[in-house]
């Protein structure tokens, strides 16, 4: 009996050790005197190499190249295909990552196939009966990688028929975010063939699955290969079930307002990757110089440059249901109710109290999609709420009218001794700077009831004014401005007593001190646009800072210069919304309507501001 093999064990021959080499290496010298155990000894020693898990040398560059292919059975592209599998032979060891959603099959099938990886080779099984006289592509994504680096295939795909003919035209495009026209990556681009005997054609994308499927990479871009000489309805879905069905309200959509066609490629099918290059396609400039759009500066990553490009842009329908999105406890006796629709006609039912104008003041926002209430302390801690929209039942809601907290009863006994008072906010910045141009604004937690000012002082650099004058800005008095003209590098004072307001609830403000500064004239820049529009309608042109943040807008009609005056040192990009229902912001599209979402620009640089420097743009579109 072998010994040695017994003393390995199973794990030796899965994953040999330092230690299980230098035991064979020591059994091979103590046995050379020995020659009927040789042979044994080498055996184990070969099968240990043979199972050992492969492992890329130590020393060298790393390796930075993506498997090869070398061969396919039967040959890619190939007519006429039988049976239900093929392989992929490529010339190093591979292994699969994630080809559960790298994967795509076009047509699509009711069952996912079986991959399976053996060694150098891929080996491919469908687990159904394939359509007859139909062009198949299996689109492999960056799934196939190797098994030292994880260096992946990019964009392989597998073409065969069924019938004795491969189609071999050829489509692409890309999908971007109709919003801020960043990339779509991972939504799905469906063709649809005009086969549906029941539905209409524009219907097919709600209800059946499409002919051919596609995916988008990271860049937004997608491509189709074997498609047949036909019109084709496209329609890009960000499929949240993966059911290749527009079924979800919340599911993000893209479509064009006409049919595609796809267009032969020279070769068709190439047996390899596709590369990964860029090239700007300068056929798609349909705008000036100065604006950027995803109409715009195509580029192509197939370096496909005789296909037509097709931009389809990515909205998220708005909500045509009425619906209670959440309610708030902003603070004690402070709600928010916000809506998926414009609340004018919703009807707010108490029905454990008795509210009215007394205890009651009501908040919309500019869109009236959001109701704030402003409540004095009431005998009950909770409200119940029945809220009806158009004589239907809404919600039935519960909602606490002070914060929860879990305490102790000694640190209960001390928050209910403790004062309420009235918050606020400021428009001076974190930093304390307060822009030349502007006046200092309060704006308080709830509405204002009663005002005591005269023991507020306003300190100026050259003087201390008691009791200055203030205006309310809006109906509820919640938000003040102090007039005061400032001047460049100044500090100022403005000081509030306790009890200086008495909010809707009944508290007061706490005494503070409002200290801010003026910055020197020279610290901003100024930004002046020339825009030239090529025909007349409604326009918002925004500056936006860090994360894209709108930091300025102005709207205008037709030719005209805007002028951005003390703005800080930074860059900036411009956008540009075409408002084309004159309702002051962006709108999304409908697909049920066939309306694209309303059109967007951005300028084609960064623009750098610069303290005390003018800089002057023009912009046509």
């Amino acid at each position: 009996m072998n010994t040695g093999l017994l003393r390995f064990g199973i794990s030796a021959f899965n994953h040999p050790t330092k230690q299980t080499i230098l035991h064979l290496c020591q059994e091979i010298k103590c046995n050379v005197q020995n020659p009927a155990k040789l042979p044994a000894v080498f055996f184990i020693s070969l099968l240990l190499i043979g199972c050992a898990h492969p492992v890329s040398p130590g020393g060298g560059p790393k390796d930075v190249q993506p498997p090869q292919v070398l061969e396919t059975k039967p040959p890619n592209g190939s007519p006429n295909f039988i049976g239900k599998k093929f392989t992929i032979t490529f010339d190093e060891f591979i292994q699969l990552d994630n080809i559960a959603e790298e994967g795509l099959i076009s047509p699509p099938v009711s069952e996912q196939p079986d991959f399976k990886v053996k060694g150098k080779s891929l080996v491919v099984k469908f687990n159904e009966e394939l359509k007859p006289n139909t062009t198949y592509s299996v689109y492999f994504g960056s799934a196939i990688v190797d098994i030292t680096e994880n260096n992946p295939v990019v964009n392989y795909m597998y073409v065969f028929s069924t019938g004795d003919r491969v189609d071999s035209l050829s489509l692409q495009g890309e999908v971007v975010d109709a919003f801020n026209l960043d990339p779509g990556e991972g939504v799905m681009v469906l063709l649809y063939k005009n086969n549906n005997d029941t539905l209409p054609f524009d219907s097919l994308p709600l209800a059946v699955r499409p002919y051919y499927i596609s995916k988008t990479d990271v860049n937004g871009k997608f491509m189709f290969h074997g498609l047949a000489d036909e019109s084709y309805l496209i329609f890009a879905l960000a499929d949240q079930n993966r059911n290749y069905i527009f079924d979800q309200p919340g599911e993000a959509v893209a479509f064009l307002d006409s049919l595609v066609v796809p267009q032969y490629l020279e070769p068709a099918i190439p047996d390899t990757a596709v590369a990964d290059t860029t090239v700007a396609d300068t056929a798609a400039l349909s705008l000036p110089a100065d604006s950027l759009s995803a109409d715009s500066l195509k580029l192509n990553p197939y370096g496909l440059e005789n296909l037509n490009f097709y931009s389809l842009y990515l909205f998220t329908h708005k909500d045509t249901v009425q619906k209670l999105l959440k309610v708030e406890l902003l603070h004690s006796y402070t709600l928010r109710f916000s809506f998926s629709l414009p609340a004018d006609d919703v009807d707010f039912k108490v029905l454990n109290t008795v509210l009215d104008s007394s205890l009651l003041l009501r908040e919309f926002s500019d869109r009236k999609d959001t109701v704030t209430w402003y409540l004095k302390p009431l005998q009950v801690d909770t409200l119940k709420l029945l809220l009806m929209y158009r004589g239907d039942t809404l919600e039935m809601t519960k909602i606490k009218l002070t914060p929860r907290e879990k305490l102790t009863a000694r640190k209960k006994k001390k928050r209910a001794a403790e004062k309420q008072y009235l918050g606020w906010s400021t428009n001076v910045g974190k930093d304390g700077v307060l822009v030349l141009n502007l006046q200092p604004e309060i704006l308080f937690d709830q509405p204002v009831t009663n005002t005591y000012t005269d023991s507020v002082r306003l300190e100026t650099p050259h003087d201390t004014i008691y009791k200055p004058a203030f205006v309310f800005l809006d109906s509820l008095h919640r938000r003040i401005r102090i007039p005061l003209a400032l001047e460049e590098e100044s500090n100022y004072n403005l000081y509030f007593p306790d009890s200086a307001f008495t909010g809707w609830s009944g508290v007061h403000n706490r005494e503070f001190t409002l200290a801010f500064r003026t910055k020197s004239l020279r610290e901003y820049g100024k930004l002046i646009l020339s825009l030239h529009p090529s025909k007349s309608q409604a326009y918002i042109l925004q500056m936006l800072g860090q994360k894209e943040t709108v930091v300025r807008q102005g709207v205008f009609n037709s030719d005209t210069t805007i002028v951005f005056e003390y703005v800080d040192p930074n860059k900036y990009l411009l956008k540009l919304i075409f408002d084309d229902n004159n309702n002051g912001m962006w709108d999304a599209g409908n697909y049920l309507e066939k309306k694209q979402p309303e059109k967007v620009l951005f300028f084609m640089k960064e623009v750098n501001v610069r303290g005390n420097w003018e800089i002057e743009e023009d912009w046509s579109f």
